[in-house]
């Protein structure tokens, strides 16, 4: 069997647990359900400016269910969102532990079938372009992130969930010689809309910036897109978990939980941040930051 072949089974045969695993929760008895609906901007990498101030919207009861049961099955991006950024809707459903085995082995099979079909194409001799291409033929338009993304769930009975948000940087140090050459070369790549001719002086800028450092290294500070997450602790106060609310949870547990709710992200150094770069489009962080 071909590698596409191979890949197109896995993702069909995802589609159609998921849709089991949909249909399921639909008529399973919730206890409670709860989502949060983002803003388009949130976390896109295109778009900083949709980092400074994130207001989610709550959601719960079967309007909540049904926002979850869509993210599950999403795999491309919705019209609003950019399709450069992963869908993301942090949640929890809460179901009674008499569903636990039929659901969890529905959550199994699709979690199953979403690590072959990473496993397949990360294993393959493909390069990045190739690769996208692959995923593409089998699901056009597909964010590949939305397929890999596992759908979690509990075993233990849950007492408290609290939603948050994770706030990190990418901390990268290269040689000053190799960002150099890396600056050189980007002289044959223009960004769109700008001839070779206009984007050199820019880069010579940016090669003069990166002489004059005194450190034999570059460091690269890039921000990370904005990311919910679930604190979820357990009624015998033996361990706390942490997922990122990529997508809803599912929990199994028959009494009332205590959940914290997602407030409202407010980013009070991002503004500061910027400032402090030497070079704000490659976020190389200027000296002073440098020696700290």
């Amino acid at each position: 069997m071909s590698l596409y072949m191979e890949i197109a089974c896995a993702y069909n045969q995802l589609v159609q647990f998921t849709d089991l695993l949909n249909q399921s929760l639909l008529e399973t008895e919730v206890i409670h359900a709860q989502c949060y609906k983002l803003p388009a901007v949130a976390g896109d990498m295109s778009d900083s400016s949709g980092w400074e101030f994130i207001e989610p919207e709550s959601f719960t009861g079967f309007t909540a269910l049904s926002m979850a049961t869509g993210a599950f099955s999403r795999f491309t991006p919705d019209y609003q969102y950019s399709a450069k950024y992963p869908f993301r809707l942090p949640g929890i459903i809460q179901l009674n532990p008499v569903h636990r085995e039929r659901i969890s082995e529905l959550v199994y099979q699709c979690n199953h079938l979403k690590l072959k079909i990473k496993s397949l194409i990360n294993s393959s001799a493909l390069n990045q372009t190739k690769k996208r291409e692959l995923i593409q033929s089998v699901c056009p338009n597909a964010i590949t992130l939305q397929i890999y993304r596992l759908i979690k769930s509990t075993t233990s009975p849950v007492r408290r969930v609290g939603f948050t948000w994770c706030n990190k940087n990418s901390m990268r140090r290269i040689k000053k010689s190799e960002f150099l050459d890396y600056l050189q070369r980007s002289k044959n790549n223009p960004p769109a809309g700008q001839t070779k001719s206009e984007w050199a002086p820019w880069v010579d800028k940016e090669v003069d910036l990166i002489k004059n450092k005194t450190s034999d290294f570059v460091k690269v500070k890039r921000p990370l897109p904005i990311v919910p997450k679930l604190n979820i602790s357990f009624t015998d106060d033996t361990k706390t978990i942490m997922f990122y609310g990529h997508l809803p949870a599912i929990i199994f547990t028959a009494e009332p939980i205590k959940i914290t709710p997602l407030r409202s992200y407010i980013d009070k150094k991002n503004k500061k941040q910027f400032q402090n770069y030497l070079i704000k489009r490659l976020y190389v962080v200027s000296e002073f930051i440098d020696q700290s």
